[in-house]
């Protein structure tokens, strides 16, 4: 009955300490953190009190509490199914890693020390209070291994596509997989052959070992296979920011480039422009005009922002919009003391048109066909009090409710590494980044202090 009151005090801890650890990355709330601890207490209690001493084999019963813990993840906590899936799983490695090393480690050191107490005798045991006491030191390290490993790997949880969430789950529940079958192969003493060669010390001592051997070759793995995907990731992220800043860096070049085409020829134009006005040809002064305009990458009627690089940005993205039928409403108006520089405007301004054209490319066909709204992209940058303020609106495909603003981390599926660049250069300035979903229109909202000492709250 001990052993039953022990387990169940420490599936209590162990379930806030879960709770408090999934909720880090899935932003859960203190309701939903108590409801997993209660639900996850319960089912576990029910499964030591009636399960574990029915003769259900080890491996059923373990890859049960496994499908167990991840199914209230993904029924309490909120966020993307990936991304639940992913933390649940990381859990259950971490846990199940955590616990197998220590048991060993601490069985193979406790099985030393007896035997050289023991005067080498060859009966070698671990007495009911020793093994209780290893079990407490296991409880220990499996409880502190959740709170020391939360921060390291909050990384792998922003700003990721929901494929990548998938695909990392899926390596890492095979280590859990391959792990149970190694526990089920020991809890039937089949781990080490002695063939009539050892005794029991040498027995348990071998067997201990390589389970500590095999856990620790697994944890090293699971961790290089983690922590090097996220580095790639970041570095891919890295390479597309890179990307970025040459093609605006490109198109500023070739805006410049215009621009000194047209002042070498300004003399001439003028002359032709002189000739049709003292003409009154009027017509022909517009439409000559018009070329100018055309030439110069300044058509009428296009935004004039206070920045040639970002009015060259919106210039060329209006004409894609154009070309794909989208309607383009903007209005655009850069602060003369605007804090944000110019590359990581383009970087912004890009990023968020480039995803805001590509949902609308998407949504085209589809809004035709069934005669709905066409697509359309709303842009409204200028200042709001002391700050920087930009909005872009687009149609989308994202179901209505999905947002962001619970979480900076959020990471919407359809903007892939994007998102990533953006927050980067908006908090490189202590903005703030909200983006959210209604009536099947997708708003990304802006932020950014005009004045260093100012920040968000």
């Amino acid at each position: 009955m001990g052993n039953e009151i022990f387990s169940l005090v420490y599936c209590l801890l162990y379930g806030w300490c879960a709770s408090c650890f999934l909720a880090r990355y899935l932003q859960g709330t203190f309701w939903e953190k108590r409801i997993f601890t209660g639900l996850f207490s319960g089912c576990y209690g029910v499964m030591i009190l009636c399960l574990k001493d029915r003769g259900i084999p080890y491996i059923l019963y373990a890859m049960g509490n496994h499908a167990m813990l991840v199914g209230l993840t993904v029924m309490i906590f909120r966020g993307e199914k990936e991304k639940k899936l992913l933390a649940a799983v990381i859990l259950v490695v971490v846990t199940e890693l955590t616990q197998n090393f220590s048991e060993s480690f601490l069985w193979c050191m406790g099985l030393f020390v007896i035997r050289m107490a023991a005067e080498h005798s060859s009966i070698v045991l671990i007495e009911a209070g020793i093994g209780r006491i290893i079990t407490l030191i296991i409880c220990g390290t499996n409880l502190a291994a959740l709170n020391l490993l939360a921060k390291p790997l909050q990384p792998l949880f922003i700003d990721k596509r929901k494929s990548w969430y998938f695909y990392l789950s899926v390596p890492l529940f095979c280590v859990v997989l391959v792990t149970d079958l190694a526990n089920w192969a020991a809890s039937n003493g089949i781990m080490v052959h002695d063939w009539g060669k050892y005794g029991l010390y040498e027995n348990q001592f071998f067997s201990h070992g390589a389970m500590c051997i095999f856990t620790g070759l697994a944890m090293a793995a699971a961790g290089s296979f983690v922590f090097g995907m996220e580095r790639m990731e970041r570095e891919e992220r890295a390479g597309e920011r890179y990307r970025s800043q040459v093609r605006y860096y490109q198109m500023m070049e070739m805006q410049y480039s215009q621009t000194e085409r047209l002042r070498h020829d300004m003399k001439n134009h003028i002359i032709a422009l002189t000739n049709l006005v003292q003409n009154r040809q009027w017509e022909k002064a517009g439409a000559y005009l018009r070329e100018l305009a055309k030439a110069g990458g300044i058509e009428a009627g296009d935004e004039v922002t206070g920045s040639l690089v970002i009015d060259a940005l919106l210039y060329h993205k209006r004409r894609e919009a154009a070309e794909k039928g989208i309607d383009w409403q903007c209005d655009a108006r850069l602060p003369a003391d605007c804090p944000v520089k110019e590359i990581d405007l383009c970087i912004i301004v890009g990023n968020i048109l480039d995803n805001a054209l590509e949902a609308c490319s998407r949504l085209q066909g589809e809004n035709r066909r069934e005669g709905g709204d066409g697509s359309f992209i709303r842009i409204d940058i200028g200042t709001r009090k002391k700050y920087l303020f930009l909005e872009v609106q687009n149609r989308t495909d994202l179901a209505d409710g999905w947002e962001s603003s619970q979480s900076r981390r959020v990471n919407p599926g359809e903007h892939g590494l994007g998102v990533g660049n953006i927050r980067a250069a908006v908090d490189a300035y202590h903005g703030a980044m909200h983006m959210e979903v209604k009536n099947r229109v997708f708003t990304i909202a802006i932020l950014v202090p005009l004045y260093q000492g100012e920040r968000l709250k």
